[in-house]
């Protein structure tokens, strides 16, 4: 089998590894991938010199999310692991309640990380929609749909691993950023759509 065999084997198990966090990052670096081929097909086009610059940065930019999507990956994997090992812990054990709290915040902080990084995402995109090779219009509209999904679904492995954050006014600011996160998602979605829409209807 291939890698992305084993590891769609892997999160079908019955296993918690790979588990929502993984998949979530998964769909991120999918996300950035196909951000990365449009600028690819957009980069040294003569029609769009005019825009080589920023297509080449902006290029660098999504392979830099693709990086650290796959990094976050294992870190959300290794997170979970560290919270069972604390949470199976003697009661009585020295430190365990700061060990959970410990791992539940490397919980919190990689789909947090994966959030950030996919509404970011989601702003490159919007920053050369009106400049990229027309044709691959519809992968930028991939990268932004898989972009959006993974800031939702991220989110959702934030809030899911709140409750072990026993901090109350660290919680309330994680719940804050993560509304924050998720608006500026949905606000971007909501501008880029229908100037893909405009563009591919404009081009034909």
């Amino acid at each position: 089998m291939t890698s992305i065999e084993n590891f769609l084997e892997a999160a079908a198990a019955k296993q918690p590894t790979p588990g929502g966090g993984s998949v979530t990052a998964l769909t991120g670096a999918l996300a950035a991938t196909m951000g990365e081929m449009v600028l690819n097909y957009s980069v040294g086009r003569k029609e769009l010199a005019h825009h080589e610059e920023s297509l080449k940065l902006t290029l660098t930019e999504f392979h830099r999310a693709r990086q650290m999507l796959v990094k976050l990956l294992e870190e959300d994997q290794s997170a979970y692991e560290a919270l069972r090992v604390a949470q199976k812990l003697a009661a009585d054990a020295p430190h365990r309640l700061s060990e959970i709290e410990e791992a539940a915040m490397m919980c919190v902080q990689a789909p947090q990380a994966m959030a950030a990084t996919a509404a970011a995402m989601l702003e490159l995109a919007e920053n050369v929609v009106d400049k990229v090779n027309r044709h691959l219009l519809s992968d930028l509209a991939v990268c932004a749909e898989l972009a959006m999904a993974t800031t939702r679904a991220a989110l959702y492995n934030v809030r899911v691993n709140l409750p072990e954050v026993k901090d109350v006014q660290q919680a309330r600011k994680i719940e804050s950023m993560a509304e924050q996160l998720l608006d500026r998602a949905t606000a971007g979605i909501k501008r880029l759509e229908p100037r893909i829409r405009m563009r591919m209807s404009k081009d034909k």
